[in-house]
């Protein structure tokens, strides 16, 4: 069964360490090309991230850094770039490998349009609004007094809905979320939160944000890290993140409902899903509890509807 994982981070993993690999196995990456083979990822958002310690004025920079390394170092005949509905469609057509650029924090847009414009022509098609700390744009959720989006963040909003660029809410603070809800024309997604009913951490969803993205058309994908999965200090495997599932199928979620693991972004992984080639216990698993139409669209179907309404 095709995959579609909606964030990881391997790229920001191999602009900090030259010396990996994409393509050659290297045992730190989760979501290195090997495994994505194994675990049948066929298309994979990989994000840009920016670490705070990159100084402002320095922040775009790294972030074309990680761009060039996608372009010279894992973009190929065998995983190819998607840069528009089209190429969504032919990929999916050809039964080929594909990777979705996105930025993950607006921290590092450096509060200039024509550096989220330049990012687009680089072929980046998304953009996780923030990290957990505020920026100029919004501010995250670990912020103690959270406000919402800023005058400058309307016009990224805006500016991201007229070039086509997925607006990602993971790591939004619940007042930017909702005034990103009410001022986006196109759906948003939230690319790998998980429950806040189940797990109580800031970084996860309560049941109105997830009623509410379901009723813009959005997307949420069930992320691997285990301290959004539960509280408890324990390994944590694929059933508890079934809980997740099952409560978001509750609300009506079944076509709202995907994964984004966070892969190479995570220290502690799951007890049967640690890296990009396990995907296949997960798919298991659902079988057996879901009809198999309906795991086609956790898999991949629901974040394809939605990358398909908005890219351009």
């Amino acid at each position: 069964m095709r995959v579609f994982d909606a964030h990881c981070d391997v790229l920001a993993k191999l602009w900090e360490n030259p010396s990996l690999d994409f393509y050659q196995g290297d045992e730190e990456l989760q979501a290195g090309f090997p495994e994505l083979q194994k675990g049948n990822v066929d298309i994979q958002v990989m994000a840009c991230y920016v670490p705070r310690k990159v100084p402002f004025g320095r922040r775009f920079q790294a972030v074309l850094e990680m761009l060039d390394l996608f372009h010279e170092r894992v973009a190929s005949k065998q995983l190819r770039t998607i840069l528009s509905r089209s190429d969504l469609d032919d990929c999916v057509l050809k039964g080929d490998k594909g990777a979705i650029l996105f930025v993950e924090g607006a921290h590092a847009l450096e509060e200039s349009l024509v550096q989220l414009r330049t990012w687009y022509r680089l072929g980046v098609r998304g953009m996780t609004l923030t990290w957990n700390h505020g920026n100029a744009v919004a501010a995250g959720c670990q912020e103690p007094t959270p406000g919402g989006l800023t005058q400058f963040g309307r016009t990224v909003i805006e500016e991201m809905n007229r070039l086509g660029m997925v607006i990602d809410l993971s790591h939004v603070a619940e007042p930017g979320f909702w005034d990103t809800l009410e001022l986006s024309k196109a759906p948003v997604i939230a690319s790998h939160s998980n429950v806040r009913r189940l797990c109580n951490h800031p970084r996860n969803l309560s049941d109105e944000q997830i009623t509410a993205l379901m009723a813009k058309g959005g997307v949420m994908g069930l992320t691997f890290v285990d301290f959004f999965v539960t509280a408890e200090e324990r390994t944590v495997w694929i059933d508890d993140l079934l809980r997740h599932l099952d409560h978001v199928c509750a609300l009506g979620g079944a076509d709202h409902i995907a994964f984004g693991s966070d892969f190479d972004g995570i220290t502690t992984t799951f007890g049967d899903l640690g890296r990009a080639g396990d995907y296949e216990h997960l798919v298991n698993a659902l079988l057996k509890h879901y009809k198999e139409a309906d795991v086609q669209k956790f898999m991949s179907e629901n974040w394809l509807r939605v990358f398909r309404n908005v890219l351009q």
